[in-house]
Parts: C-alpha cells; sequence; structure tokens
C-alpha cells in the first residue's frame, strides 16, 4: 500500500509557471449553464494521457503537451538562482499547444505504444494526430503547433451514429511511424479494427475488420455477414439493443512474453447490464507474435488434442473447437514472417506475421460472463473494465525440464484471469476466470441443417465488492476508470468524480497462486473458500477533491489519473480539475534504487511525515478575469456599447441592460462568495487544530517536566521521589506480554506454514529416497569393512557417466542430419515446427543434466576418498 509524501508538488503549484498547463485562458461567462452537449455525455473522462514523462492534456478543448521532467528541472533552477520572479516577467510558456480540427467536445485521448501517433475521441468522431518528436516539442519556441490529423472512419464515426465509448491500440499489432492498429468499439455494439497507414489514405477512410457483436451472438456459421449496418439504415428492434448496450472494452493482455499467449488476442467487452463478452483470438491483418506465443501455444493445443482423441465421443465440442485451434496454429507455423523486429534491453525479439484465413477471421462470441451476486439480480451498470493477464505456463512449455525457467513468470502472477470491474454507484468487483479463454470460431455451413446459435454463459468467481464513493458523492455523473499501476499487475488507480483511490490485491495473489498450483488438493476447496471470504484488496484513498474549489457551481469529473514511474519524477500520481493540477507524491516502492531524491523543501536528515490532507488550492475564480469584460465583448450589442460611456437613460433598452449585467455579476460575486468562505473555514479549522495541537505540547512537556524533576544531575532517582518499583514491575509486565506476542505469532506461523504449505514433487521425493538408500549403503558397508565393493562400483558408475556423455554428444550432431521432411519439426509438415532455438535449448539442458551428473560422480568420489582415509 503506497504512502503519501506529499500532495501537489511546489513546481506544479501556483505561482510557478507549470500551474498554468492545466489553466484556462479563455474568459468565460460564469453565469452560462454547461454545454447541453456535455449534460447529456454518458462516458469514460481520458482527458490526460501520457508518453515517457510528457503530458497531453485537453483544456478549452485544445491539446497541450509538456514535459513534467523539464518543468521540475526548471524551477529547481531558478528556485536555487532565486530568478522565480524574473522568469515569469518573460512570460515564457510552459508547454506547447497542439492544433487540431476537431470541434467536438474531446473525451478521450489515447497515444499509440510507439509514442507516434495520438488517438482523440470525441462524442462520435475520432480522429488520428500524428505525434512530432519530443525534440521537436521541447524547443524553444511557444507557439501553437498544427499537426497532421486523419478523421477516422468519415463515413463511418459520424454524429448521428452510436458514441464511441472504447478506443485501443491493438497490443499485437505492428507499429513504426507510418502506421499502427486502432481498435474502436461503440456503444451499439460494433468492434472496428483499422490498420492505418500514412502511404495510405483508403485505410483511415474503412476498417479492415468490423463486426456487429449482436449479429455475431446469434450466428450459426462464420459464412454469415456479421458486418455492422450501414449509415442511415433501419436496424429495427432487438432484445439484444438493450442488453448489449457496451460500457467499455479493454484487452486481456499487452503481449508481453511471460503472459498467456491467449490474452493479448482476447477482446473483453463489458456490457451497461453487467454481461462480459470476449472476442478471442481478434488479430489484425499483420501481427506481431513475441518469441514465446508460437511454441506457448504449440505446447498448450498439441497435447490437448491428443487426449481428447483418445476419447471423441465424450469430448466432440471440445475436440472440433480443438481441431480448429491446430488448423489455425499450422496455418501460422508454416508460414514465413513478413518481418522481424530485432530486440531491445526491455523487449525480446518478435516476428511480423500474417492472419490466418482459416477458420476465420471473426472468432465466435464467446459469454455471457455473469458476476455471481447471488440474490442480487439488478443491474450493475457498468462503466470500466481492467483485466490482468493470467501468466504463461512455463512448466508446460519446457516440459519441466527446467526449473529456472519456470520461475522467470514471477512470483507476483497467478495462473488466473482477473478482472476489475466498476459500476455507477462506485462500487469494484474484483472477479476470477479460473478456466481461461481460449480461441474459437463459428463452424462452416451445412446445406439441409438447421443449426441454433449456441450461448454459453458461465459466472465469474466474485472475490470482493468495494466502494469507493460515499453516498454524499454518488450521482449520475459519476463513470469510475481505471488506471493500472506501474509497480504491480494486481494494483490499479480508480478515478471517480472527486477522488482517486488505490485498490491492490498483490499479498492476497501470492497466497492465491501456491493453492492453485498446490499438488495435494486435500482440502484445497476449504482453504480457497477461506482466502475468498476474507479481506482480498486493500483500498486507500489517495487524492480526494472538495466541491468548493471547482469554479461556480458547476459539477465536474476528474480524468483518469496518470501513474509515472521514474527516477526524476519518482511515483507520481497526477490528476487536474477546475484549472488546477491534483497530484500525490507517493513513496517508492522497494525496488528503486537506495538513493533517493531530496526535496529542495526538506532536509536531508529529516524524517518524511505524511500529510493528513491535500494542500489548499486556490479556486480559479479567485484569479480569473473580470465577467463584466466578457460580458461587454460577447453580449451587449453594438448599438448600445456607446451608451455605456454616457449618462445613464431610464429606458427599457437600460433596465435589460442592467439586468443582463447583475446577473453575470451575481453569479461571479456567489462564487467569490464561495471560495472566500471556504477559505474562512479552513482558517477557523486550522486554529482549531493549533489549539488541539498546542493543549496536547503543553501535557506532554507537563509529564516530561515531572519525569526529569525526580532525576538528578548525575542521572539517579532523587531521594523522596516516586519509587521505581511501579515502574519496573510496569516495564517488567510489558516485555512479558510481548515475549507471549511473540511466541503466539510464531506458533501460528509455523500451523499455517504446515497445513498450506506446499508438497513435495515427485522428483524431491525419489532423490530424498535415492539419498537414504545411499547413506545406509555405506554406513553398511563401512562397518563389514568391505572398501574394494564400493571402489568397484565407483568404477562401474564412471564408465556408465562417459558411456552417457558420449551418446550425447553423438546424438547432438546427428539431429540436423536425420531429420526426414514429413517430422513434425520439418517446414513442411502440416503439424507445427519446434524453432530451431527451442531445439538448441533443448540440448543445452541435456549437456548441463550430464555435467551435474559427472558433478555429482565426483563429489562422491571425494566423499569416498575421505571415508577410505578414516578408515
Amino acid at each position: 500500500m503506497p504512502k503519501v509524501i506529499s500532495y501537489t508538488p511546489p513546481w506544479l503549484s501556483r505561482p510557478s509557471p507549470g500551474a498554468s498547463l492545466f489553466a484556462s485562458t479563455t474568459r468565460k461567462d460564469p453565469a452560462s449553464l454547461k454545454n447541453p452537449k456535455d449534460a447529456k455525455y454518458d462516458g469514460p473522462s481520458r482527458s490526460l494521457a501520457r508518453r515517457g514523462n510528457e503530458v497531453f492534456t485537453v483544456v478549452d478543448n485544445q491539446i497541450r503537451w509538456s514535459n513534467l521532467t523539464r518543468l521540475k528541472d526548471e524551477w529547481q533552477q531558478h528556485e536555487r538562482s532565486k530568478d522565480a520572479q524574473k522568469a515569469s516577467a518573460d512570460g515564457q510558456v510552459p508547454y506547447r499547444t497542439l492544433v487540431v480540427p476537431v470541434y467536438e467536445q474531446i473525451r478521450q485521448i489515447i497515444p499509440s505504444p510507439n509514442g507516434a501517433f495520438l488517438a482523440i475521441v470525441a462524442d462520435h468522431t475520432v480522429f488520428i494526430a500524428v505525434l512530432p518528436d519530443s525534440s521537436h516539442l521541447s524547443s524553444a519556441e511557444s507557439s501553437p503547433i498544427r499537426v497532421k490529423t486523419y478523421q477516422l472512419g468519415p463515413t463511418t464515426h459520424v454524429i448521428p451514429e452510436s458514441p464511441v465509448v472504447s478506443a485501443l491500440w491493438h497490443p499485437l499489432g505492428a507499429y513504426s511511424n507510418l502506421g499502427g492498429c486502432l481498435v474502436t468499439v461503440t456503444e451499439d455494439a460494433a468492434v472496428r479494427v483499422w490498420e492505418l497507414d500514412r502511404n495510405n489514405h483508403w485505410s483511415f477512410d474503412r476498417p479492415t475488420l468490423a463486426v456487429d457483436l449482436r449479429k455475431l451472438v446469434d450466428g450459426t456459421s462464420s459464412d454469415q455477414d456479421f458486418a455492422p449496418s450501414g449509415f442511415g439504415r433501419n436496424r429495427g428492434f432487438s432484445a439484444d439493443y438493450i442488453d448489449m448496450e457496451v460500457a467499455s472494452a479493454r484487452f486481456g493482455g499487452v503481449g508481453s512474453e511471460k503472459e498467456d499467449a491467449w490474452a493479448a488476442m482476447t477482446l473483453w467487452i463489458a456490457m451497461k447490464p453487467g454481461d462480459l463478452y470476449a472476442l478471442c483470438p481478434l488479430l489484425p491483418s499483420k501481427w506481431r507474435a513475441p518469441s514465446a506465443a508460437i511454441p506457448s501455444l504449440s505446447a498448450a493445443i498439441i497435447p490437448k488434442m491428443s487426449a481428447l482423441e483418445e476419447d471423441p465421443l465424450d469430448y466432440d465440442d471440445q475436440l472440433t473447437a480443438c481441431r480448429q485451434q491446430y488448423e489455425w496454429l499450422a496455418e501460422i507455423d508454416n508460414q514465413e514472417p513478413l518481418q522481424i523486429i530485432p530486440g531491445s534491453e526491455t523487449e525480446p525479439e518478435s516476428e511480423i506475421l500474417a492472419r490466418p484465413a482459416n477458420p476465420s477471421a471473426i472468432p465466435r462470441l464467446q459469454g455471457p460472463f455473469r458476476v455471481d451476486m447471488g440474490d442480487e439480480v439488478d443491474d450493475l451498470d457498468l462503466c470500466d473494465i481492467l483485466v490482468v493477464a493470467a501468466k504463461a505456463d512455463t512448466e508446460a512449455l519446457m516440459l519441466g525440464e527446467d526449473d529456472e525457467l519456470a520461475l522467470d513468470s514471477g512470483d507476483d502472477k497467478v495462473s488466473a484471469t482477473v478482472i476489475y470491474l466498476s459500476s455507477r454507484s462506485g462500487r469494484v468487483y474484483i472477479c476470477l476466470e479460473l478456466e481461461g479463454v481460449e480461441g474459437q470460431w463459428l463452424p462452416k455451413a451445412k446445406k439441409n441443417v438447421f443449426q441454433t446459435p449456441i450461448s454459453e454463459g458461465s459466472d465469474l468467481l466474485l472475490v470482493e465488492a468495494l466502494n469507493t464513493v460515499s453516498k454524499q458523492r454518488q450521482s449520475a455523473e459519476t463513470w469510475p476508470v481505471f488506471s493500472p499501476d506501474a509497480h504491480s499487475r494486481y494494483s490499479c488507480f480508480v478515478t471517480t468524480s472527486h477522488s482517486v483511490v488505490f485498490i491492490s490485491l498483490a499479498s492476497w495473489i501470492q497466497r492465491l497462486e501456491a493453492e492453485l498450483q498446490s499438488d495435494d488438493t486435500a482440502g484445497s476447496g476449504f482453504r480457497l473458500q477461506i482466502l475468498c471470504e476474507g479481506n482480498a484488496a486493500t483500498l486507500e484513498p489517495i487524492i480526494q477533491v472538495d466541491d468548493g474549489s471547482a469554479a461556480g457551481t458547476q459539477s465536474f469529473h476528474l480524468p483518469a489519473a496518470l501513474v509515472y514511474h521514474d527516477y526524476d519524477l519518482g511515483y507520481l500520481l497526477l490528476t487536474s480539475h477546475a484549472s488546477n493540477s491534483s497530484a500525490a507524491v507517493l513513496e517508492k516502492p522497494d525496488f528503486f534504487p537506495s538513493f533517493s531524491l531530496q526535496s529542495d523543501a526538506e532536509p536531508s536528515g529529516s524524517p518524511t511525515i505524511p500529510p493528513h490532507r491535500p494542500p489548499y488550492q486556490v479556486p480559479s475564480v479567485l484569479y480569473s478575469d473580470s465577467p463584466l469584460e466578457f460580458f461587454v465583448d460577447n453580449q451587449v450589442p453594438h448599438r448600445y456599447r456607446s451608451s455605456l460611456k454616457e449618462p445613464v437613460l431610464l429606458s427599457p433598452a437600460t433596465l435589460d441592460l442592467v439586468a443582463a449585467a447583475h446577473r453575470i455579476l451575481s453569479a461571479h460575486t456567489n462564487a467569490l462568495e464561495r471560495a472566500a468562505s471556504d477559505l474562512f473555514r479552513r482558517c477557523e479549522r486550522l486554529q482549531g487544530e493549533l489549539r488541539e495541537q498546542l493543549g496536547q505540547i503543553s501535557d506532554v512537556a507537563d509529564r516530561i517536566k515531572g519525569v526529569s524533576s525526580e532525576i538528578g544531575a548525575d542521572g539517579e532517582r532523587k531521594e523522596g521521589s516516586r519509587s521505581s518499583a511501579v515502574l519496573d514491575k510496569r516495564l517488567q509486565a510489558a516485555k512479558y506480554k510481548q515475549t507471549q506476542l511473540v511466541q503466539r505469532y510464531e506458533a501460528l506461523r509455523n500451523k499455517v506454514l504446515k497445513s498450506g504449505g506446499r508438497p513435495l514433487s515427485e522428483k524431491e521425493e525419489s532423490w530424498i529416497a535415492e539419498v537414504e538408500t545411499l547413506s545406509e549403503s555405506f554406513d553398511k558397508e563401512r562397518k563389514e569393512g568391505d572398501n574394494q565393493r564400493i571402489s568397484e562400483r565407483l568404477e562401474d558408475v564412471k564408465q556408465i557417466a562417459d558411456a552417457l556423455l558420449s551418446e550425447a554428444k553423438s546424438a547432438a550432431a546427428r539431429i540436423p542430419a536425420t531429420q526426414e521432411p514429413n517430422t513434425p519439426a520439418s517446414p513442411t509438415s502440416a503439424q507445427p515446427r519446434v524453432p530451431q532455438r527451442l531445439q538448441r535449448a533443448k540440448i543445452a539442458d541435456a549437456m548441463k543434466m550430464v555435467e551435474r551428473e559427472s558433478a555429482v560422480i565426483e563429489s562422491i568420489t571425494t566423499r569416498l576418498a575421505r571415508l577410505n582415509a578414516i578408515v
């Protein structure tokens, strides 16, 4: 659980120049109501985005860019040189404005994984902006930059159509400075895959793959037309239109080698009533395959199909699905890579492959997955979804031959999919999907055969439900969104309308994985039930925003928080509201370097005391421009402006002008009164807290004086003072109680380890039995004095070891030459081939095993020599 070290840093607060990054520069009418489009908007707010240490924000429907590291460094330099006033007088703007032709209200901005593009999502339209390089944006110029922008699907995403709820960059897309892959999901359950190419403008006009989930859920054959209906067509009415209203979508993985190979191909779609669906595999025509993805799929599909073929009658449906997976994998394995992407320090080597044409490019819609709420049957009214992929099964990939590779997936990962769901009421549901989602397709059409759609629903295991919003804060405009944590995969931040809270499953996940991987199933059901009944997740409020800090009385919603995890910035959580930044500097995780950055305001030797509340943020109404200037420039007709400088004449026009000005001024003064009253209440509360603190300090001082008055200058107790027997008795009682608590803790700890500990594997049990047998034989023969028999056995073991070593070397030399064209490893075989690097790894593992046996024999020889010397 991260602790808050400090709130909004000074380089993002007024009067530093960095505070102007989120400040509005447009003069607005404080008496005017919100835009009707804003009032009708019902969706996520993601107006903040990051690219490394850079930040993109939407202010006054304009996109601003800045580098947080640069802002912090410049502020520190100004503080050291005491030249902050001069810097502010220069009038340099610490941000650049990106000019984009978007006239609707911008709701979401999503940078591409390589940082070359920025997806801009409005209410109904989507734009793709080509982002300039960081060095170009960091120049001394402060003028706005007009970036190259493409409208995505001008005839697809239009104003009368269904709004876009999610825009996701595909984790397995092929990205470069010229193109990428974006997936858009609309509220009417239409999923579109856009493979963007700047050299081909048609790629921005039409998607390469479009699926209507409301048609796909009732589909019976892969030959049907599942494309969404065209613009302006009458779609009729169906019950699915209500049950399949999309709230949010999220991919199940990030394309890492350490996660399940199907996860990054799976698109999870959350419907507002509470159902979840999955599309697997959803791939573009050209996709990036991690180096371990194809071998991992081969190691999972081929043994499964072999086991199902032994009894095909009982598992007919599963065998059909497995054969489809095998056919899909065989087509991938028989093709040559279109491109090989070299590895780097952070990412291994990967290949660009073509999407298989068989069984179909459109997968079957799996689901619905429902949250088991018990007796509650009401709709959940979901808002957002976050999926954490299950870890890769490296033991099945390496067939248990390399225990070290089995530990590469990490101890903080679990072999189950974790799903976070948020609802309009502010509740967060944490669920587990234990069976796993694999690739499935609809069958081919058969003539004269009537088929009914098969929709197999399943329940998710509900781990815990948490309330992130108090009853006083619950409103119809709350739309909680998730922000993944940079420290742990099973931790996240939830941004609500007025707060940001932290949720973590890290400690519970480790205990869960120990039970899931345990070979001893006796009592595992009871232990899993106890684990799920306890408190699995921890919740901690990080940022709280008061209504008094907002401009006027208009409601607002915090944008999704950004998480920075860097040496320069530390562990920073950032969001914004009402022209102000709202941030929190969190305690650095354990894996950070031992050195730490000291703040300029804190001495290096002073302890860090966590703050009790965020610092006071000056409301924007106190430093905003006068509304009368806005009134005169925009609302007073030109024919009446000359009369403002003349004596006041009693007339109906003058009365209307005065009444309109009074409405403007009264709203502004009301906002000023609210801001001033909030400041007054804070000052009164601060005075009361100071009095309380002074009283506590006075009591402590009196107690210290009472204790020190009984002790002389030599450190001995004065004569006539209270006896020390009472104090010694209390000290002994406290020590005894502490000892008892430690003993109870150790007893409970040992009991838990014995009951829930992992049993020995078969390899470990056989090794122990072999060591005991060898030890007994040595002891017996030493007592009998038969040293000659031991030496003969040693010679036999050496001969066997030499023979095994020679056979292994000869087998390694014969493998490339004895390979037949129809073997499974052949490229022309119908079965998936085994990569050359995997074969070399197998041979290297065998050599290591032989070397280990040789080392064991040498150690036994040394021990026997010592025994002979002793005898």
